[in-house]
């Protein structure tokens, strides 16, 4: 299914380019705006979350979304989440970069890309898509690719969550300087999930490193034992979008760390 995806992404972002070309894409660049700080978002003493505004994948096909994004988001947003990651990956997710600036226009906090990088284009039309970070699947790309990515990223004050999913790509991603590093407890080969897989490889972590625990997470116990593995965030998509009330699914899952801080 990867090979898939993958595939399918290489045929869009060529369109995209033969629209948009990556040139004229640096010379509109020359007057964006300032970023959110998404790392700082992270950074906060105790357990932060993303939330994540998702309407399918390809395990569990249309998730039934029935709130517009936008909407969707700001319950995020009152519910205490620091930050929102938006799927933009059209044939398997069912996202849009036109969901991506709907969540970014109706929130303050940082917004985070998530899709399927293969080309340093698509770093700059985060940019352009005024996106405050980007996903980058080290399983995807180059040990040369990731260390080009993040030198981009860096020049563009752009935010980065580098994802992992076994002690190689860790050890990949973090020789490459990632300095926030996510741990995909499912496998994108099988998407099975497993959250022991985050427990055990967060003692590779170094401290400076904020380590994001993604998907499958869907308790406060949950979170409690991320959290006591020394994880500083978790990425939680499907549990809220399939939640009655997004607002109190997030208080739930970060009572816990409320209850620790009084």
């Amino acid at each position: 299914m990867l090979s898939q995806i993958v595939a399918k992404k290489k045929v869009r972002v060529a369109a995209a380019s033969a629209s948009l070309s990556l040139r004229e894409l640096k010379i509109r660049l020359a007057d964006a705006k300032p970023l959110r700080p998404f790392g700082e978002s992270l950074e906060q003493p105790g357990m932060s979350l993303i939330g994540e505004v998702k309407k399918a994948s390809p395990s569990k096909g249309n998730l039934g979304l029935s709130a517009a994004v936008e909407v969707l988001a700001k319950q995020y947003e009152k519910g205490g989440a620091h930050a929102i990651s938006v799927l933009t990956e059209e044939d398997y997710f069912l996202g849009s970069v036109a969901d991506l600036q709907a969540v970014r226009d109706a929130v303050g906090l940082p917004v985070l890309r998530k899709d399927f990088v293969l080309t340093e284009y698509q770093l700059y039309e985060t940019c352009y898509l005024k996106a405050d970070a980007v996903l980058l699947i080290a399983r995807l790309l180059s040990r040369s690719q990731l260390q080009e990515y993040l030198c981009i990223c860096r020049e563009l004050k752009l935010g980065v969550l580098v994802e992992a999913h076994n002690s190689r790509e860790v050890e990949f991603a973090l020789l490459a300087g990632a300095k926030i590093l996510g741990i995909n407890n499912r496998d994108l080969a099988t998407f099975k999930i497993d959250l022991g897989l985050t427990v055990s490889l967060a003692e590779m972590i170094p401290e400076d490193v904020i380590l994001v625990s993604e998907s499958g997470i869907e308790t406060a116990a949950e979170v409690a034992m991320l959290k006591a593995a020394k994880v500083d965030a978790v990425l939680v998509g499907e549990t809220l979008v399939r939640s009655h009330d997004a607002v109190a699914k997030i208080r739930e899952l970060l009572a816990g760390e409320k209850d620790d801080q009084n």
